[in-house]
C-alpha cells in the first residue's frame, strides 16, 4: 500500500528544488561570466600593452638601426636579495610568452629559448603585431599562447567575486525559502478550511460554511463553495418537501379510492354510477400526476421529445381559450388580444398548448369570478411574446423567484384549496426551454400577475 504524501511536503520539495536549481544556475552563470569577462579584459589589456611596446620597438629600431638590446624594452628587470645574495630577475612587459622577429622573420628575442634563431611561419607573422615605420616592415612581435597568466592580486579578485556570488546565492536562497514557507502557509490554510468543511458536509452537516477573507482565487473559491452548500441545502429541503408532497398527492386519491371501495365491499355503498364516478375521477387525477412526474423526469434527463411543425400561435391560443370558456359555467372572462397577422413558428403545438393551459389554469385559480384574464400575443424583434395577464391578487415578492420550482406553493393552504399538484409551472418552464425560449413572471402595477413566454424564430 502506497503511503500518502502530504501536499505541503510536495509543495515544499517543489519549491526547494526550484530554488536550489535556480540559485545554482545563477551562481554558475555569474561565476562563468565574471571569469570570462575578466579573461577577455586581461587579453585586451595584454594586446594593448603589446601595441604600445611595438611602438617603442619601432622607435628603438629606427633610432639604433639594429635589434640588439631590444630585449630591454620587452623584459622588465628587478632584483631580489635572498640571504645577502642579489638575484636579478626579468618579467615580460606584455605578460605571458612572446617572441620578437626581425624583418626576415628570424626570432631574435623570445621567452622560450628553443625558439630563438628559428624562423616564424607566414601564419604566425600574419597573426603577430607588425612593427613598421612609414610602411616599411622592421619586425614582428608575436604573443605565444592564448592563455592569460593571472597574478596573485588578480586571482584574489576572481576568488572574491566568486565568493560574493556564492554568498549572494545563499542569501537569495534563504529569502526564497522564507517566501516559499509563507506562500505554502497561505495556500494550505484555505485548503485546510475547505477540506474540513467538505468532510463535515460528507457526514451530512450542511450548516458548514468557510470564511475566506482573501480577495483572490481562493476567496472566489470560498464564495463558490458556500453558494454550492446553499444550493445543496436548498435542494435537500426541496427534495424532502417534494417527497412529502408526492406522498400527500398520492395518498389523497388513494385514500378516497380505498375508502369508496371498502364502502362498496361492506355494502354501505351500492355499486352504481354514482359511487364509481368519484373513484374514476381520482384515478384520472392519479394518471395526470404520474404523467406530470414523468414529464419532469424526462426534462431533467434532457430527453424531452418535440414534434415541431409550423404553427399559428394566435389560432392555437384562441382554440385553448374557447375550450376553457366552453367548460366554465361561471368565472373570469378570457380573451385573446393579438395583431392582425403574425408569422408561424416551428414548435410542438401539443406541448405549447399544454404550457398555455397550465398558465391559464394557474390564473383561473387566483382570479375572481368577475375578473378578467387576457392572452396577449405580439411580435418582439426576433421572437413572439405570449403573455397571460390576470387582475387577481398578484404574486408575493418572496414567491416570485420560486414559482417555477416543482411542488412550490407560496400559500400552501390556499393552494390546497384551489387544487393542483404544484407541477404545472415547472412543466411549463421545461417545455418552453426545450423550444429554446424563456418564461418568467412578474406583477402588474395595476394589480394582478403577468406570465410571459418568449418563443424565438428558428
Amino acid at each position: 500500500m502506497m503511503r500518502r504524501c502530504p501536499f505541503a511536503l510536495k509543495l515544499g520539495l517543489s519549491f526547494g528544488i526550484v530554488i536550489l536549481l535556480s540559485v545554482a544556475l545563477v551562481y554558475f552563470l555569474t561565476a562563468r561570466a565574471i571569469t570570462s569577462r575578466f579573461a577577455a579584459y586581461r587579453a585586451q589589456e595584454k594586446q594593448r600593452i603589446a601595441q604600445q611596446v611595438s611602438s617603442l620597438l619601432a622607435e628603438y629600431r629606427t633610432r639604433t638601426g639594429t635589434w640588439l638590446g631590444a630585449e630591454r624594452l620587452l623584459l622588465a628587470q628587478y632584483t631580489v636579495r635572498i640571504n645577502n645574495q642579489v638575484v636579478a630577475r626579468h618579467t615580460p612587459l606584455v605578460g605571458g610568452r612572446f617572441s620578437l622577429a626581425d624583418e626576415r622573420g628570424l626570432i631574435i628575442v623570445s621567452t622560450e629559448e628553443a625558439l630563438v634563431g628559428t624562423t616564424l611561419s607566414s601564419a604566425a607573422i600574419a597573426e603577430g603585431i607588425s612593427i613598421a615605420v612609414d610602411g616599411k616592415l622592421l619586425g614582428t612581435l608575436c604573443i605565444n599562447g592564448k592563455e592569460v597568466l593571472l597574478g596573485p592580486e588578480e586571482e584574489e579578485f576572481l576568488s572574491s567575486a566568486q565568493r560574493s556570488a556564492m554568498l549572494g546565492g545563499a542569501i537569495a536562497s534563504g529569502v526564497a525559502f522564507l517566501l516559499a514557507v509563507f506562500l505554502i502557509v497561505q495556500v494550505l490554510s484555505p485548503l485546510r478550511l475547505l477540506s474540513r468543511a467538505t468532510e463535515r458536509i460528507a457526514q451530512g452537516d450542511l450548516s458548514q460554511r468557510v470564511r475566506l477573507t482573501a480577495r483572490d482565487e481562493f476567496g472566489r473559491l470560498g464564495e463558490s463553495f458556500n453558494r454550492m452548500i446553499d444550493n445543496l441545502q436548498r435542494s435537500e429541503t426541496i427534495r424532502r418537501t417534494m417527497t412529502a408532497d408526492i406522498a400527500h398527492e398520492l395518498r389523497t386519491p388513494v385514500t378516497i379510492i380505498q375508502a369508496n371501495l371498502e364502502a362498496i365491499l361492506d355494502e354501505i355503498y351500492t355499486l352504481d354510477a354514482e359511487t364509481i364516478t368519484p373513484i374514476y375521477e381520482e384515478t384520472l387525477h392519479l394518471g395526470r400526476l404520474i404523467d406530470d412526474l414523468r414529464d419532469l423526469a424526462l426534462a431533467e434527463a434532457g430527453e424531452l421529445q418535440l414534434d415541431k411543425e409550423p404553427t399559428d400561435l394566435v389560432q392555437l391560443a384562441s382554440h385553448v381559450v374557447e375550450t376553457i370558456n366552453f367548460a366554465l359555467e361561471h368565472g373570469p372572462k378570457l380573451t385573446v388580444i393579438s395583431p392582425p397577422a403574425l408569422p408561424s413558428l416551428s414548435l410542438d403545438p401539443k406541448r405549447i398548448r399544454q404550457v398555455l393551459a397550465n398558465l391559464l389554469g394557474n390564473a383561473l385559480r387566483y382570479t375572481p369570478d368577475d375578473g378578467e384574464i387576457r392572452v396577449e400575443i405580439a411580435r418582439v424583434e426576433d421572437a413572439i411574446e405570449l403573455r397571460v395577464v390576470d387582475n387577481g391578487p398578484g404574486i408575493a415578492s418572496e414567491d416570485l423567484p420560486h414559482l417555477f420550482e416543482r411542488f412550490y406553493r407560496g400559500d400552501r393552504a390556499r393552494s390546497r384549496a384551489a387544487g393542483g399538484s404544484g407541477l404545472g409551472l415547472a412543466i411549463a418552464k421545461h417545455w418552453v426551454e426545450a423550444h429554446g425560449g424563456r418564461i418568467f413572471a412578474q406583477n402588474v402595477e395595476t394589480g394582478g400577475a403577468r406570465f410571459t413566454v418568449l418563443l424565438y424564430f428558428a
